[in-house]
């Protein structure tokens, strides 16, 4: 049989077609091994392979290293590849573009074997055969929407095998809908919900609970997070991906809301050299440049460094509000053995933000909005918000054998942000406009330092002929926050529909009325067991022991007070049974305290905790050769024990508050409803994230408890590229879509928000193997709606107009 030699001129389908019209199979694998002496070609070559059909990715991964490919074409059908962007020698790119697909393949001489057989006369008769890299959780660089694997329970596990609704905003994603900020991943989240706070500490929702400040982790380490997505805002440019828990997640954070934990996964450095330059320019005069760069440190690779700086100099549509913000992250990966690797980082970020505004608008004392320009900002043109923190990061992760590995993590940051704010506030007459008026002026300083030590062991054994799996860890964290706090009281009446920005000169900060400290500390131990009873049935067990205490001082005045909790134990079970190859059947309980130590009886004891329990069934699929991930979900939770206001004795704990209200642990507040999700490639090139939530809330007190959840919820992202001559071009598409609310707590005055859709769209087109310019349209159809509506007086944010980002991107 005569061998093919390459040949540029031949088009790649015609080359496998004449292949595979080729029937002796001994005379092909005779060639094959006349082929076994040619040593790959090691040259590294610039690659630019998009995410696409299998198929059309081979073509690309032929032409762009100049080699030839077997393969039949019917045993890849239906197959996607990863993305491949960068300079890698042919070997290494085939990897990265086989990654997620299950197959192996043979690179001799100048063609790639595609061996889908593994009982075939080509792989029998090859003399080197390379696997594909082994799934990883890590997003990056795969251009999909959805991965194969989460690290958000310590161990390293797929969306099917974890009990629970879990949602990965991928890399990606992320880097589609130029979310840099995590308030904006988690605005386009599915089942997330924005909540209204005052002072602007806004904070995001899950299942019609708070997902506060103790439920963000770090790398898998809680306890270090202070308002993340208000005040001090976290950049997205130095992480992989996020890992939304929606339920309780007890087994993790030990104390918390029942309604969700959010990890964000930073990224790491990699052994291929690359650069990334980011440019954007977008309305109301937006900016941002982010530049990503690394590589190996040595020849051996053994030593891995990155760097990522950005800024970002952003306008906005409300008046006088304007922004900077620098970051700087790097990190480097030691490799001090086989099996050990030693991990160092330090990130920096701070921001300016001129025109800051803590309450938002109020509304006419009908319950209706405003009749004002959504650019309207009742602020003063020297308000500032000045947020800034430090954070250092050490890991080391050690593989004891094929079977059991460990890790320890160490991660402290210092931080805090300035303020001087003029609000304002005031429930306004319908007929005249007046009412709202600048009730004051807040210069508050706040230092925050936080410190968390994380440490795990996982792995595998088997018994009773079937294999098992256990985690256990124990982890501490410390946050020290230190206010100072300088109200001064004004009323200066305010024309709603001509705001003056400089009616009032800013004041001289008063001497601190109020300086305070709080220590808050959480520590405990946790096992977890994933017990195989038999193929197709899993049992999943665990339990967390938690200590927490929560140390305050009033610096300034009185009213000291120290709340614990010891040796708490959270529960977690869970059932997974594998219907067939793609589909399961789940089912889980966990539970979770929510520490309410600021809360006293009238005998001035704290009250005991809120104890929220979480229950969950539904199915979970691997579809599509594990591209897309679907999930269908029935969910209730009852948090029990909230605190309650202690009618009988009102008045009569001053230390509470100033009206001297006493708590009672008095309210039950329930959470029901279902969830419908799927992620991942749902036809060739088309990459989705969409997900609808249906949730009832209520509370033992009367009405919902939470009125800012919207009954239904639809959040929905996607990609697609095109295929053939046209896989240049991109587009893309999202919407988030939600029911209208009301509320009247405000007396019989009802007021909330309609239901409303905000559409978004994004084209993206490849100048060259390199560079990709894209503009972004958010809010297309340029809906008027508000994101808030939380009172009368005050809390009311409309949402951003349309706006439009150009940006373009170069990888090398």
């Amino acid at each position: 049989m005569q061998r093919m030699q390459r040949r540029a001129s031949l088009p790649l389908a015609l080359l496998m077609k004449h292949l595979l019209r080729l029937r002796p199979a001994p005379l092909l694998a005779g060639g094959l091994l006349g082929l076994a002496a040619v040593q790959v070609q090691a040259q590294e070559v610039s690659f630019d392979i998009p995410a696409q059909p299998l198929w059309s990715a081979l073509q690309e991964w032929g032409r762009q290293s100049d080699l030839q490919v077997l393969v039949n074409p019917d045993d890849i059908q239906g197959k996607t590849s990863s993305q491949v962007r960068g300079r890698y020698s042919p070997e290494q790119a085939a990897q990265l573009l086989l990654r997620n697909t299950s197959i192996n393949f043979s690179l001799m001489g100048d063609t790639l074997t595609l061996l889908m057989n593994p009982t075939s006369s080509i792989l029998d008769m090859a003399p080197t055969s390379i696997s594909a890299e082994p799934i990883e959780p890590t997003t990056e660089g795969t251009g999909s929407y959805t991965t194969p694997a989460i690290t958000l329970g310590k161990s390293t596990q797929s969306l099917r095998e974890t009990p629970q609704s879990v949602t990965v905003m991928t890399r990606q994603l992320m880097d589609d809908r130029n979310l840099t900020r995590l308030d904006q991943v988690l605005a386009q989240t599915p089942g997330m919900t924005f909540g209204q706070r005052n002072y602007g500490s806004h904070l995001y929702q899950s299942r019609g609970f708070a997902v506060s400040d103790e439920s963000y982790m770090m790398d898998g380490i809680p306890g270090q997070a202070y308002n993340p997505t208000a005040w001090l805002p976290t950049d997205m440019a130095i992480y992989d991906r996020v890992e939304v828990l929606r339920g309780a997640a007890g087994l993790l954070l030990g104390s918390g809301s029942p309604g969700g934990a959010v990890n964000l996964v930073r990224k790491h450095a990699t052994s291929e050299p690359h650069l990334s330059l980011i440019t954007r320019a977008g309305s109301w005069d937006s900016y941002r440049v982010d530049l990503d760069t690394g590589g190996k440190l040595n020849d051996a690779g053994s030593v891995r460094g990155r760097l990522i700086t950005a800024y970002e100099d952003q306008g906005s549509y409300l008046d006088e509000k304007k922004s900077t913000a620098p970051l700087l992250y790097g990190i480097v990966d030691f490799d001090l053995d086989d099996d050990t690797t030693l991990t160092a980082s330090l990130r920096y970020q701070a921001s300016k933000v001129h025109g800051y505004s803590i309450f938002g608008l109020p509304r006419y004392s009908n319950g209706k909005p405003l009749d004002v320009p959504r650019s309207t900002a009742l602020v003063q043109d020297w308000n500032l918000h000045q947020p800034h923190i430090t954070e250092v990061f050490g890991e080391i992760a050690h593989r004891f054998n094929d079977d059991w590995n460990g890790k320890l993590s160490l991660i402290h940051s210092e931080g805090g942000f300035h303020q001087s704010i003029a609000y304002a506030r005031g429930i306004v007459d319908p007929l005249t406009g007046t009412g709202a008026a600048f009730r004051g002026v807040e210069f508050r300083h706040t230092d925050i330092a936080s410190t968390g030590i994380d440490s795990f062991l996982d792995g595998h054994f088997e018994a009773f002929g079937q294999s098992h799996q256990v985690t256990s860890g124990i982890n501490w964290s410390s946050q020290d926050v230190l206010e100072k706090r300088a109200p001064l009281a004004l009323n200066i009446p305010i024309d709603l529909y001509d705001v003056d920005h400089q009616a009032f000169a800013k004041p001289e900060r008063p001497a601190w009325k109020s300086i305070n400290r709080s220590v808050e500390q959480r520590y405990g131990a946790f096992t977890k067991a994933n017990l195989h009873l038999s193929e197709p049935l899993s049992l999943i067990l665990g339990a967390r022991v938690s200590w927490y205490s929560y140390d305050f001082d009033y610096r300034i005045g009185g009213g000291d007070f120290v709340a614990r909790q010891q040796a708490r134990v959270t529960p977690f079970a869970g059932l997974i049974y594998d219907l067939d190859e793609d589909w399961s059947w789940y089912a889980s309980y966990t539970d979770i305290f929510l520490p309410q130590s600021v809360y006293r009886t009238v005998s001035g004891s704290i009250l005991d905790p809120a104890i929220g329990k979480s229950y969950e069934t539904g199915l979970k699929g691997e579809l599509l050769d594990k591209r897309l991930n679907v999930a269908m979900a029935l969910f209730y939770i009852r948090q029990e024990g909230v605190y309650a206001i202690d009618s009988a004795s009102d008045g009569k704990c001053l230390t509470n508050d100033v009206a001297g209200s006493c708590y009672v642990n008095g309210t039950v507040q329930r959470s029901r409803g279902i969830e419908l999700e799927a992620s991942g490639e749902v036809l060739p090139g088309l990459q989705v994230l969409a997900g609808y939530t249906f949730n009832q809330t209520r509370s033992s007190a009367g009405g919902p408890a939470s009125a800012e959840t919207p009954k239904h919820l639809l959040r929905a992202s996607t990609s697609y590229t095109l295929p053939g001559s046209w896989n240049r071009l991109i587009l893309g598409a999202g919407v988030s879509a939600q029911s209208g609310y009301t509320t009247d707590s405000y007396g019989s005055t009802a007021y909330g928000s309609p239901g409303h859709a905000v559409w978004d769209a994004r084209i993206a087109w490849k100048l060259d193997p390199h560079w990709t310019v894209s503009l972004n349209a958010d809010n297309l159809f340029d809906r008027t709606y508000y994101t808030s509506a939380s009172g009368i007086d005050r809390g009311n944010l409309f949402g951003d107009p349309r706006s439009y980002t150009l940006t373009l991107r170069g990888d090398f």
